[in-house]
Order: structure tokens, then sequence, then C-alpha cells
């Protein structure tokens, strides 16, 4: 006896539906992540940001071994004096506010919502495609600096100071961005006059603002690291242990308040 064609249309349509929840899985959200910096790194993006990122490095570097200064301090000086207060927040703040601000603009954030996906696997696929996207440009950079600078590896305890001040400030730096993209339209100018104006002016004015400064835990993450072995000395306002739960709480905040917007966002 054949079955109801109402009954053959709802298996028809269950199986057709169990791929959509299925995307809700953990597969789902690695798929978003890989489509996610795809799109971050797509195109002439990678390769301008990262040429803009290298040149203001290397080129120094390459001359530094002529100049007769120690390769340790002038990478050292390098960091603190570029890396740090620019490079570091303008490329973490160009990836991270363009994560979920492109879908945003193109009006696709819809399409996004709609897929049952929870809100969390969202926000954390675009957040992690970003600080992917970032230490993908900065970190090859880094370590090819300080090399040409030494005409080697140089200072081991130099080299991991940085590499681990850069991953501390890329994650705050993006979940602060994140957060901006779901805000305002202007997230990335406004990520700038964050790190430029009041990072680079105010607290550079007045030291004590360093606890509400990013900047301040990637130094204190920084000083941290570089006493653990010979590197060059550095005084900081916060300690390694502040620095480093300061880093956490504000990362931690600036998603849950991205997370808490992203699930108010009104849907046709």
């Amino acid at each position: 006896m054949s079955a109801d064609p109402r009954e053959r249309a709802g298996s028809r349509a269950e199986r057709q539906a169990r791929p959509e929840r299925a995307s809700g899985s953990s597969g789902g959200s690695l798929a978003l992540l890989r489509f996610a910096l795809g799109e971050l790194l797509a195109g002439k993006r990678l390769p301008i940001v990262a040429a803009l990122v290298a040149l203001p490095l290397w080129l120094p570097s390459l001359l530094a071994p002529g100049s007769g200064q120690d390769p340790t301090r002038f990478s050292f000086d390098l960091f603190r004096n570029l890396t740090m207060p620019v490079l570091l927040p303008v490329v973490s703040f160009a990836f991270s506010t363009a994560a979920l601000g492109n879908e945003l603009r193109r009006g696709t954030i819809t399409n996004l919502l709609l897929k049952p996906i929870h809100r969390w696997s969202i926000l954390g696929a675009e957040y992690l495609a970003a600080v992917l996207a970032t230490l993908v440009v900065l970190l090859p950079a880094e370590v090819v600096a300080q090399f040409l600078a030494a005409r080697g590896l140089g200072s081991g305890v130099l080299l991991e100071a940085t590499l681990a001040a850069t991953a501390v400030g890329v994650l705050a730096y993006s979940a602060i961005g994140m957060l901006l993209s779901l805000l305002v339209s202007r997230a990335l100018l406004l990520g700038l006059v964050y790190a430029l104006l009041w990072e680079g002016a105010v607290v550079g004015a007045a030291p004590s603002a360093s606890s509400l400064s990013v900047r301040g835990y990637v130094e204190g993450v920084l000083a941290a690291v570089l006493d653990t072995g010979a590197g060059p000395g550095l005084t900081t306002r916060l300690g390694p242990l502040s620095s480093t739960l300061l880093a956490l709480i504000v990362t931690a905040a600036a998603l849950v308040l991205a997370r808490t917007r992203l699930a108010r966002m009104d849907l046709p």
C-alpha cells in the first residue's frame, strides 16, 4: 500500500531540513570560520595590508646592521615606537571591524543571522577569523624584521616577548573592533581615534590612565616576558598579572557586549 502523499512530502521536507540543522553544529561553525577568513583575506586586501606592515618594519631593519646600532635594542625600539602604537591597533581594527561590518554594509547579515547557528558561534567565528588574519600579517613581519636587524635570529627572549605581546594586543583590539562594528557605521575610524588619540596622546600625557589602555596591557606583557631572560629592561605601570587580567577582562567584556548587540538586532 503506497504511502500518503502528505507523508511523502513530510519525509522529503524533513530530509531537506537535516543539512540546515546540521549547519548549526561545530561543522557549521568551522565552515563559517573558513568563509569569514577567506572573505577577510580575499582579493588584494592581504597583499596590500602585508606590504603596508612589512615596508616600515623591514626597510629600517635592513639598514640597521650598517648603522652600528645594537640589533636587540634596535628591534626593541622599533616594536615599542612603531609596531605597538601604530601597526598593531591599525591592522587589528582593519580586520575586526570588517568581519561583521562588511556583512552589515552589504545587507547580508540577515542571511547569516537566519541560519540555524547560535549567535555565539557566529560571533566566535567572525572574531577568530579577524584574529587569525591579523596574526598572519603581523607575526611573520615581526620575525623577519628582527632577523634582518640581527642578521640572524637575534635575541630569543625579545622575539618571544614581542610575539606574546602582539598576540595579547590582537585579542583585545579585535574584540573591541567587533563591538564597534555592531554599534557604529564608522567603526574603523572610531577605533583609530581610540588607538592613536586616546592611547597616544592622553595616556602618554597621563600614564596613570594606562589601566584603560590596551597598549598598557601590551607593554605589561612585553615587560613580563623580557624579565624572564636577558632582554632589554622596560619599566611599566602595570605588572604582568594586572596586564594579563585586564586584557582578558576587556576582551571578554567586549565580546559579551557584541553578543548582546547581535542578539538584539532586528530581523525583517
